[in-house]
């Protein structure tokens, strides 16, 4: 019942983040945001509390959602050095959850069939030939944020053949969608795209809705992967347990 009630306060305010951004009402949209990551958090923790809490993949996915907590707060404030330091606080968050995605062991798609990984790299190289020429000194740190960004797409979809087919491909979907997110904050911010109140709403609807995916589908993956290692597959097994 804790889960349902905070995963409904999370979207519920997701909603009312994404109308308040639609709306230009921004003291609103910045109040929701900063309640948005710590629900998913506690969600996150509420829901792993009987299976996996120490698991490392939980652990590292936990980290991370703190870090996009404080850039959400640190990109509600105005300025290039908060800005910045924004983006590096989602830079970590980005790593975390490679970190968490990398822990689970196994053979995954990308690494069977590394082909796949072609239209993330042409995205990565669409988005910085985008722009180019816009972001002036930030260049460099903009080359290594897509990369990692990418990076955390690529290992999220590497996770289908790892964990229950479904969590996985819940969390390589809603990775895609956090890169569009990001993507549409780097266009804005640096060009070509005018910034809007329309492209803020889009920002925080794909955003919410790819961390939604992304926390759930790595939470049930680990449950799924404890109800299995904790049956018994045979009565031969059962015996060997016993």
């Amino acid at each position: 019942m804790t889960e349902r009630i905070l995963f409904f306060a999370y979207a519920l305010l997701s909603v009312a983040n994404v109308a308040a951004e639609a709306v230009g009402a921004s003291a609103f949209a910045g109040i929701t945001k900063a309640c948005l990551m710590p629900l998913l958090l506690a969600w996150l923790v509420v829901t792993l509390r009987r299976s996996r809490p120490g698991h490392p993949a939980a652990r590292w996915l936990g980290v991370g959602l703190v870090f996009a907590w404080f850039g959400d707060l640190l990109l509600n404030g105005d300025g290039a050095s908060v800005f910045k330091a924004g983006i590096v606080a989602f830079l970590v968050m980005q790593l975390c959850y490679i970190a968490s995605f990398t822990r689970i062991p196994g053979p995954g798609l990308v690494r069977s069939r590394k082909l796949l990984a072609l239209p993330y790299l042409a995205l990565w190289a669409l988005l910085n030939g985008s722009l180019r020429g816009r972001v002036g000194a930030l260049g460099p740190a903009v080359l290594v944020y897509s990369a990692v960004l990418i990076g955390m797409a690529l290992a999220a979809l590497d996770l289908i053949g790892r964990v229950d087919r479904r969590m996985g491909w819940r969390v390589a979907v809603g990775a895609p969608i956090f890169v569009v997110s990001d993507s549409m904050i780097a266009l804005t911010a640096f060009g070509p795209l005018p910034p809007s109140q329309a492209m803020d709403a889009a920002i925080m609807a794909t955003y919410v809705v790819a961390q939604g995916l992304i926390v759930t589908g790595m939470a049930g993956a680990l449950g799924v992967a404890t109800a299995s290692s904790s049956a018994p597959t045979s009565p031969a097994g059962m015996e060997r347990g016993g």
